[in-house]
């Protein structure tokens, strides 16, 4: 939307006005979400994504924290917030930041590395949610996301693990959703050209699953 554009590295926005929209899809309880991202600077709560009914609506978020680059991962049940915030995106530089929740347990990996844990949690509750954006937050007074984004890919019912984690690092740049092999395989990938699928127009992003 308003000039968000596919290229090489991924989904590029402005910071300004840019985002994307992707296909409906239900989500929650057990969860995991990688992404490789690339801030280029920090806008107000900027989201890589943020997954709603709008805001303070059983959100699914992950963005940094105010105007610093500190990585924030948080659930809302309806309007319960549980967060945590964790090491940084840094600017400039690609990040790989994969998210977990199970029970009450959220956990945040950055680089392959586990940077921070919060045993007071929630699990998302399980729905199709109306909003599915990258790079825009659904509170209206929060910034959009500046930089790129490489891909969003979610594991339903599936808690990483380390190992997971070490090996999906790993394969950061040639391993698209569908050759993954990890325990579950239930994984959809919204991807950009970098792997030969793009973003699908202006403004929905359509999601492919596999390992169904």
């Amino acid at each position: 939307m308003n000039g968000a554009s596919c290229g090489a590295d991924g989904l590029s926005l402005d910071g300004s006005n840019d985002w994307a929209d992707i296909d409906d899809f239900e989500i929650g309880g057990t969860s995991s979400i990688e992404v490789y991202v690339k801030y280029v600077s920090f806008n107000n709560k900027s989201p890589v994504f943020d997954f709603s009914n709008g805001d303070n609506s059983d959100n699914v978020i992950l963005y940094n924290d105010g105007t610093a680059p500190s990585i924030k991962w948080a659930v809302l049940q309806g309007s319960t917030w549980k967060a945590m915030d964790m090491s940084n995106f840094d600017s400039a530089t690609w990040r790989h930041v994969v998210v977990t929740v199970s029970d009450t347990n959220m956990k945040v990996y950055k680089n392959g590395v586990l940077v921070g844990t919060n045993t007071d949690g929630n699990e998302p509750n399980v729905q199709i949610r109306t909003q599915h954006w990258l790079g825009r937050s659904a509170w209206d007074d929060r910034g959009y996301f500046d930089g790129t984004i490489a891909y969003v890919k979610i594991w339903h019912g599936v808690k990483l693990q380390l190992s997971d984690v070490e090996t999906v690092y790993a394969g950061r740049d040639t391993t698209p959703c569908p050759s993954n092999t990890l325990p579950g395989s239930n994984c959809a990938s919204c991807e950009a050209d970098k792997y030969g699928s793009s973003f699908k127009g202006e403004p929905t992003c359509a999601m492919r699953t596999a390992g169904r």
